[in-house]
């Protein structure tokens, strides 16, 4: 086993992750989607939701509670709502093309807003809002899962994690809040599970409500802001459970605990076309001076420069596309398994 973290290259990264979907019966046209939304996860330093989900799609894939090839279904209900039914397929794809429908709707009327059932797992929900406004909308996702939020003044867990992002265009590294509603994302815990390291004690419970330093211990997280993000947690969910028809809270298979069932996630779209307001470049050129004007704040004591939302993740992207992918140990020997077994070479 490597002792050392290893760069790797992006494009023979993604490649590698495309080959091995691929062999395991997904479309490559689907598993290019997949494989993009891995990467562009670990090119912004979100490294928790990036080829470390790769192994645990697989073994979805391979018992069937996520579908190679499901059948997408797409009802327009009005004319700027819709819902998009995933089929229980990989929630890379369902979600990939829900967008493109949220935008279309948003193109012919102003807005688009889509809920989406029947899904699963997504990644990194920056990634859709990083193509929404790279086509010059205005993105907002949002999405359930199973529960690990201890809700404020609760013992028990009852919410997900449930992640809201929302983007704007500039012509630079574009505004993308992404955020969890517990204090950090389940996957950093996920990544200290594969690397087995601890963690801080400050990240979550073990079931019996006790601080713990061992992420296979973690039975809940804390919701930031106390009762704002438990409130929040819940609005989300309504939007992606309530709203769509699926399971909410305790009641959402969960992730890594129930791999007998499909997941049957729901997640929420909102898309608005700009233009309908004031035309784009002059959107982007008043974006831009708020930007510049904030970017003039002066830093804290122990911070070199104040950054907006977005723009670290962005400035991460740029260098590790020239530097390359780090992938640790623990997961580079996951990976290289995986590869293995499909007859796919992990690259060097």
């Amino acid at each position: 086993m490597r002792a050392e973290t290893t760069l790797i290259q992006a494009q023979k990264l993604s490649a590698f992750v495309e080959n091995v979907l691929v062999a395991a019966g997904v479309p490559r046209e689907d598993a290019a989607i997949v494989a993009d939304c891995l990467l562009t996860a670990n090119l912004s330093g979100i490294d928790s939701h990036g080829v470390i989900r790769l192994a645990h799609y697989i073994r979805r894939l391979t018992n069937g509670t996520i579908k190679t090839r499901p059948t997408l279904q797409f009802e327009e209900r009005a004319p700027s709502m819709g819902i998009m039914d995933g089929g229980d397929g990989l929630g890379h794809v369902v979600t990939y093309h829900a967008c493109t429908e949220a935008m279309k709707l948003a193109k012919e009327s102003g807005s688009g807003l889509v809920a989406v059932r029947n899904s699963s797992h997504f990644g990194m929900t920056g990634f859709y809002i990083l193509r929404i406004v790279s086509e010059g909308y205005v993105g907002m996702m949002m999405t359930a899962t199973d529960a690990f939020l201890i809700p404020f003044g609760s013992r028990k867990p009852f919410f997900g994690t449930n992640p809201l992002a929302i983007g704007f265009p500039t012509d630079g590294i574009p505004v993308i809040l992404d955020m969890a509603t517990t204090s950090i994302p389940y996957g950093k815990i996920a990544l200290a599970q594969t690397e087995n390291r601890p963690i801080p004690s400050d990240w979550g419970f073990d079931a019996d409500g006790n601080p713990t330093t061992d992420p296979h211990a973690i039975a809940g997280m804390h919701p930031i802001a106390g009762p704002k993000g438990s409130g929040l947690a819940m609005v989300i969910d309504i939007f992606c459970s309530v709203l769509s028809g699926m399971h909410w809270g305790p009641h959402i298979n969960a992730m890594y605990g129930e791999l007998d069932e499909p997941r049957k996630l729901g997640h929420f779209i909102a898309v608005f076309d700009i233009k309908r307001l004031m035309p784009l470049d002059v959107f982007r050129r008043r974006l831009g001076e708020m930007l510049a004007e904030f970017g003039q704040l002066p830093p804290a004591e122990g911070f070199d420069r104040v950054f907006y939302p977005g723009q670290l993740e962005g400035l991460r992207r740029e260098r590790r596309r020239v530097e390359g992918i780090p992938i640790d140990p623990g997961l580079y020997q996951e990976l290289a398994g995986l590869g293995e077994r499909f007859g796919v070479p992990f690259p060097e």
